[in-house]
C-alpha cells in the first residue's frame, strides 16, 4: 500500500496496526487504538480504503461505515494518504471520489500526507510541490495543507510534531468544529439521489474506470483526539 497503516503507527509511536511492503492493502477491517501523543491523548481509526482488490464494494463500505462510527462524534481532520512521486491519473481522481463519498465539506478537514519523505533526501516538499502543476493541484483543494512522514524513522518525533500543529491550525481555522456524521449522512443521501437521477451511467464501464476503482484502495486514514490543553475540546486528527 502507500503506508497508511504505518504512518498511524508513526503518529502512536509504536506498532499497533499491520504494515508490511505490499502492492495491495493489507488493511481489510477498521481497528482503533489510543496513545498519548504530545501531551494529548489520540485516537487513531485505521481502515480499508474506498476499494480493496480483496473486498467487494460492499465490504469495504461497510468497514467505512464502521470508522465514521468510531470516531464519533466525527473526525476533525482526514488524512489522505500518497506516496512521494509523480501521481497517476487515478491518483488525481482520489480527492474527487473522496469527496463523492463524504461530501465537498470533507475537504475542509482535509490535510495531504505524503510517505516514504526518505525519498526527498533533502530537497523539501514545497519544492516538488512548486515544480508539478498536478502535486499543486492536489494540495490547493485541502486549502494548501500537507505533510510529509518518514515511517521508517519512527524515533523522529518533531515530525509528528509539526504534524499535529498543522493540524491545530486547520481545526482553529474551522473554529474547533469536526466533520460530522450528520455531514456523512447527507453526503450518503446526495450520492443516492445522484446514482437514481443517473441510473446505470454511474456504473464504470471503461477500462480505466475499473482501474480507477481498483488504485483507491488504500488512500485515506483518520485521526481523533482530545487536546487536553483545552478541556473539553475535541480534536480529531488522521484516518
Amino acid at each position: 500500500g502507500v503506508g497508511k497503516s504505518a504512518a498511524g503507527n508513526t503518529i502512536l509511536g509504536r506498532e499497533e496496526f499491520r504494515s508490511e511492503i505490499s502492492v495491495t492493502s493489507v488493511t481489510h477491517e477498521c481497528s482503533a487504538a489510543q496513545a498519548t501523543v504530545s501531551g494529548r491523548s489520540v485516537t487513531v481509526v485505521d481502515a480499508p480504503g474506498f476499494f480493496d482488490t480483496d473486498m467487494n464494494p460492499e465490504e469495504s463500505m461497510i468497514e467505512i461505515m464502521k470508522s465514521v462510527d468510531l470516531s464519533s462524534p466525527g473526525p476533525h481532520a482526514f488524512l489522505i494518504v500518497f506516496r512521494v512521486g509523480r501521481l497517476t491519473h487515478e491518483d488525481q481522481q482520489i480527492l474527487q471520489m473522496i469527496e463523492m463519498m463524504f461530501g465537498q465539506e470533507v475537504l475542509k478537514y482535509s490535510i495531504i500526507l505524503f510517505t516514504h519523505g526518505d525519498w526527498l533526501e533533502d530537497h523539501p516538499i514545497e519544492e516538488i510541490i512548486k515544480k508539478s502543476r498536478d502535486l499543486r493541484c492536489l494540495v490547493d483543494q485541502c486549502g494548501g495543507r500537507c505533510h510529509v512522514f518518514n515511517n521508517e524513522d519512527q524515533s523522529n518525533r518533531e515530525q509528528v510534531n509539526d504534524l499535529l500543529e498543522k493540524i491545530d491550525t486547520m481545526v482553529e481555522q474551522n473554529r474547533r468544529g469536526h466533520y460530522s456524521n450528520q455531514m456523512y449522512e447527507e453526503a450518503q443521501r446526495r450520492r443516492e439521489d445522484t446514482k437514481r437521477r443517473q441510473g446505470e451511467k454511474t456504473a464504470p464501464k471503461s477500462k480505466s474506470g475499473k482501474c480507477l476503482v481498483l488504485r483507491l484502495r488504500n488512500c485515506l486514514f483518520m485521526l481523533l483526539g482530545r487536546c487536553k490543553r483545552l478541556p473539553g475540546w475535541t480534536m480529531q486528527l488522521p484516518w
